[in-house]
């Protein structure tokens, strides 16, 4: 991802050279140097404008000049976060100007700059420090842990009403139950908390997380996946429960961008008309339902990739694999929103007859399904802008058209599993 930085000035004079990742062939700077400060004045002088960037077949080489002529010159891959690069740059300025002021040595002296580069490349492109830990078995258990905690939040959200307000309800005629009660819900409620809180300070899980967010905040970060080290794939395990989790207790289910409450003859038609209940699991059709959802998340997670990484055509698809597995295990967030507002709890609480919602009404097109096409295309969107990032620069079939057959593909897949299994979807 970051391949080398060069500081000198505008005319040549180089103070620091850094390698971040081992070449084939060493790279002689002070040639490096010149050609770069040769390329620079040559652009401010024919073209009367400073170039800022210039691209390679694999690689993007970034340009920052600062006071007194002195230049900063990053070295990248082609598929690495601009955004990221361009803080990145201006953090090591600052700190150089900081430490060296208006120093000027020449002969590569400034070895000791490599600490301060090493602190702001950890800091800033955090993802580059994982590599070198390891994932202990406490780690494991802390995600699992973490997991059935968000699971449980989950049920708690959907379930506010009977888990919280009607319990608190029922015990107002006694004081003291009523405040037992209290105590109670605190409890299982902020109890997790306390335990999260421990898990992520303590334990590397919450480097899983925090790749999660950058991610979602920036889908250009996925290339970033690149670097991770395998342990990251857990999130495999993660994402499945957390879908299994909205599916259920939102009650809700989709398939492409319709809406179908996860309910007795809400999904599968009137020859699945037995509610679910704990005493009699097999007799009740919500298995079904739930069946079908969790193969939908097998062939957004599991299946496009295959498709995807197939058509590349390339010799080491395997690792393209693993990376675009693991984008679209987080990408798939983004259709919680399709499962809850495909959902009976959504749905009643809008007023609509879950076994009769009237498609046709305006009303239930703009709270249901716009909502859904919203959340539905960002899934897209996002799954598609994050495994081109983490496609090689240079494939036989374009990145983009792979991406989209791979998506028609998938849905192929799909609705022909619908149809097998129950022809009236």
């Amino acid at each position: 991802m970051l391949k080398h930085l060069l500081i000198l000035t505008t005319y040549g004079q180089i103070f620091y050279s850094q390698e971040f990742e081992k070449a084939e062939e060493t790279v002689d700077i002070a040639l490096t140097g010149g050609l770069m400060s040769a390329i620079y004045s040559m652009a401010s002088e024919t073209q009367r404008e400073k170039i800022s960037e210039f691209e390679l077949v694999t690689s993007r080489i970034l340009f920052k000049e600062e006071r007194n002529d002195l230049l900063f010159v990053l070295t990248v891959d082609k598929r690495m976060d601009l955004k990221d690069t361009d803080e990145l740059l201006s953090m090591l300025a600052k700190r150089f100007f900081e430490k060296y002021g208006e120093v000027r040595i020449d002969g590569l002296v400034l070895t000791d700059f490599e600490e301060d580069v090493t602190e702001i490349v950890n800091k800033k492109i955090w993802y580059f420090g994982v590599q070198k830990k390891k994932f202990k078995y406490y780690d494991y258990l802390a995600t699992i842990v973490t997991t059935a905690i968000l699971c449980w939040y989950i049920y708690v959200v959907f379930n506010i009403p009977t888990f919280i307000w009607h319990r608190l309800i029922d015990q107002l005629p006694s004081v003291g139950d009523f405040i037992l009660q209290l105590l109670f819900l605190i409890g299982v409620i902020a109890l997790p908390i306390l335990v999260l809180y421990i898990l992520f300070k303590y334990t590397q899980v919450r480097n899983i997380f925090r790749f999660n967010k950058d991610y979602l905040t920036r889908p250009t970060r996925a290339s970033y996946a690149l670097v991770l080290p395998n342990y990251f794939l857990i999130q495999i395990f993660i994402s499945f429960a957390l879908f299994f989790s909205f599916m259920v207790f939102a009650q809700g289910y989709f398939t492409e961008i319709r809406a179908y409450p996860l309910y007795a003859g809400g999904l599968l038609g009137e020859q699945y008309n037995t509610p679910f209940s704990f005493s009699d699991i097999g007799a009740s059709d919500l298995g079904d339902q739930v069946l079908i959802g969790s193969i939908t998340w097998f062939t957004w997670v599991i299946i496009f990739p295959l498709i995807y990484s197939l058509m590349l055509g390339e010799k080491k698809w395997v690792t393209t694999y693993k990376n675009s597995v693991f984008i679209t295990s987080i990408s798939i967030i983004l259709l919680y929103g399709c499962l809850t507002i495909g959902g009976v709890k959504y749905i009643e609480a809008f007023g609509f007859d879950v076994r009769n919602p009237t498609p046709g009404l305006i009303s239930y097109q703009l709270a249901v399904i716009m909502p859904l096409n919203i959340f539905f295309y960002g899934f897209l969107l996002f799954m598609g802008i994050g495994i081109n990032r983490v496609t090689p620069q240079k494939t036989k079939v374009s990145s983009l058209l792979a991406i989209w057959v791979s998506i028609y593909l998938t849905l192929i897949s799909q609705r022909i599993f619908f149809q097998v299994w129950a022809p009236v979807v």
